[in-house]
């Protein structure tokens, strides 16, 4: 039981972040909508981020201990929490605009950008199996974001949002090999108060300036905002830094390639069910993501 332990906790973390997805899709993107993106990633972040601080409480750790942990990673940690802003916004206003599942399939081809970054720039080598993926993901992404773009309709604002969505994503990513020192949840913690208050500051830039936004109160907002902040976001990494603990870093992301294969199913659930060409594109893209995350595996043992 001891064993398994760990891989049920990586299963736990895709069907929670798989689902915030569509969760996500259902309150900002299906009529009647009830959360404007950007308020749901605001919200989502802010519950995160009262969730890592109870835990930090519970570590005894208070501001002093915070501040002198994370002073040899400033600059660094800065830029992180800089892409995972752009990133949650981004992320969440796509949905506006496309479904769960093709949001998310966008969002984690990430490694191929990670990739990209590790060869030229960090001299990693390109083993068969990550130049394998490199082309499948390559290839699968660009027929499903082409396919894509000629028969939904719309779908031209939320790529854009899904493609930066997907960039600052890789570039986070990439920012937290530089941390791998800290302790995670310190820069957790870090990262979503940081992160919470950088976007109300861009919600009142949007307001002053007279954008709409969408925020109804009711039961169902209420509950996905709370399942998608301090379930899918404050437990889930919970569980997600339990998992590396036993499995390593490189073995417990790569179970991460499977998550939307769980958000594609949010697609049938909510009445928006992909093209065959799409879907087929979208899940060859998703392999070659897998090899890629699993390369790194076969590196690390």
């Amino acid at each position: 039981m001891k064993t398994k332990r760990p891989y049920l906790m990586m299963a736990a973390v895709v069907l929670l972040w798989g689902t915030n997805i569509i969760v996500s899709r259902f309150l900002t993107g299906v009529d009647p909508v009830r959360v404007s993106g950007v308020f749901f990633a605001l919200f989502r972040y802010v519950l995160a981020a009262l969730t890592m601080i109870f835990i930090m409480i519970y570590q005894r750790k208070g501001p002093r201990e915070i501040n002198e942990e994370t002073k040899p990673y400033r600059r660094v940690l800065l830029a992180s929490v800089l892409f995972a802003s752009i990133f949650v916004v981004a992320l969440h206003t796509s949905t506006e605009f496309i479904s769960s599942g093709t949001t998310s399939i966008i969002i984690n081809l990430n490694p191929i950008i990670v990739l990209v970054f590790g060869v030229i720039f960090l001299k990693e080598r390109l083993s068969p199996m990550k130049l394998l993926g490199f082309v499948l993901g390559f290839l699968g992404g660009s027929i499903f974001l082409f396919s894509s773009l000629s028969v939904v309709p719309g779908f031209e604002i939320g790529l854009v949002f899904a493609v930066l969505g997907m960039m600052m994503w890789g570039a986070y990513t990439i920012t937290l090999h530089f941390l791998e020192g800290a302790n995670r949840y310190t820069v957790m913690t870090v990262t979503h108060v940081t992160s919470s208050l950088i976007i109300l500051l861009f919600i009142i830039g949007l307001l002053t300036n007279g954008v709409p936004l969408i925020l109804i109160i009711d039961s169902l907002s209420v509950a996905g905002l709370l399942f998608s902040g301090v379930i899918a976001s404050g437990i889930g990494y919970v569980l997600y830094f339990t998992a590396i603990e036993e499995l390593g870093a490189p073995r417990a992301s790569s179970f991460l390639f499977l998550m939307p294969f769980v958000s594609v199913i949010g697609d049938f659930l909510l009445g928006e069910p992909p093209e065959f060409v799409i879907l087929l594109a979208g899940i060859v893209a998703i392999i070659g993501v897998g090899l890629v995350r699993l390369s790194g595996v076969d590196k690390t043992g």
